[in-house]
């Protein structure tokens, strides 16, 4: 059989389109990403180990919404309540459930909000912080590790530009963390008291189109940080800018320049059939293949290995390339699927772009 079953090629804009010019921006570092697929269209010292200050409750939240109990109750304990900075304003000996807690934490940017999650789902903060460490290297953020749950500056706690714009993309994936993020105001109200809205920290909620998050961050060490979400025509783009005097204009000038680059997203769904194997079975995509559309066409390629297994499992490869650069890579399987635990394991060794002429590279 022959190895490339198929090749949909896209045309792109008008023939000969230019790119536009990339940003200036006057932050230390920044990045802007595609979320669907993750590729990185502008990048400013995005690999450099920074304090991030409060955008490092992004991933506190994504541990609690995967690990703890959103409904239940926890009371604020007097080294939550007492905690410096940015405040929630909880007083110890309240109770909240772990939603509260979030929105306390992501809306109103609340320290000892972020102390109160990270006892509530793991009883200590050294605990907690490990949990942190293990997620962070999960999804793929390795230039990350944190020791505490709120990003006051402390020794050994840093990340990347990189690393947040991983950690925000698979945040932003919790339907609960987007729906808070997204959300200008709330009503923060403790079990059998009386409630006080909170607004969120964010600027371009409101005032920029499509904004919807996701995290402002600031202290002497870190500077101004941001990490802004925004979403136009099913295009979703994320831009992080740490150590800046302009984090905002920095992000709209980041976000305007992806919006005039990004037309759209090719995505090719789960389950997605691909030709047939010499004996008639059908390789099908295992998750799912996404990039954005830019000034190149887009080609979905597909490669099976020369002898498929008669059993099942894994046969080959699909990917998406533009611009002669694979920019998106998933296996193709027949019969019993791998199991998730098995494809995580496969991205998270090989987190580099495809390389199309092997299977190796999953």
């Amino acid at each position: 059989m022959r190895r490339a079953l198929l090749m949909l090629l896209l045309t792109l804009g008008p023939a000969g389109a230019a790119d536009a010019a990339a940003p200036r921006i006057s932050s230390q570092a920044g990045i802007l990403i595609d979320a669907d697929s993750g590729r990185v269209l502008y990048e400013k010292s995005a690999y450099i180990r920074r304090s991030p200050a409060s955008t490092t409750k992004l991933l506190t939240a994504l541990v609690a919404v995967r690990q703890g109990k959103l409904q239940g109750e926890f009371q604020v304990s007097r080294g939550a309540a007492n905690v410096t900075g940015s405040s929630a304003h909880l007083r110890a000996g309240d109770r909240y459930t772990l939603r509260e807690l979030l929105e306390g934490m992501l809306l109103r940017s609340g320290n000892d909000a972020a102390h109160a999650v990270a006892e509530s789902v793991s009883g200590t903060m050294p605990e907690f912080a490990l949990r942190m460490n293990e997620q962070a290297v999960r999804i793929g953020a390795r230039q990350t590790h944190f020791v505490n749950p709120h990003g006051l500056t402390a020794a050994h706690h840093y990340t990347s530009a990189s690393d947040l714009a991983t950690i925000a993309r698979t945040a932003l994936r919790e339907p609960e963390i987007r729906r808070i993020v997204a959300s200008q105001e709330l009503t923060l109200t403790p079990v059998g008291g009386e409630g006080r809205k909170i607004r969120n920290t964010n600027s371009l909620l409101g005032e920029y189109l499509g904004a919807d998050g996701a995290k402002t961050g600031t202290t002497s060490a870190a500077g101004k940080c941001l990490v802004a979400s925004a979403t136009r025509g099913g295009v979703h783009l994320i831009a992080v800018v740490l150590k800046g005097g302009d984090r905002y204009g920095d992000a709209r000038r980041l976000l305007d320049y992806g919006f005039s680059e990004v037309t759209g997203t090719l995505r090719v769904p789960p389950g997605s059939r691909f030709g047939r194997l010499s004996d008639g079975r059908e390789p099908r995509l295992v998750g799912s293949l996404a990039a954005p559309i830019l000034h190149a066409p887009v080609r979905l390629r597909v490669r099976i290995t020369p002898n498929p297994a008669r059993e099942g499992g894994i046969v080959g490869i699909a990917f998406l390339e533009t611009g002669g650069e694979p920019v998106a890579v998933a296996p193709l399987a027949v019969g019993a699927l791998p199991d998730p635990w098995y494809l995580r394991l496969l991205h998270r060794l090989h987190p580099a772009p495809v390389d199309r002429n092997s299977l190796h590279s999953l």
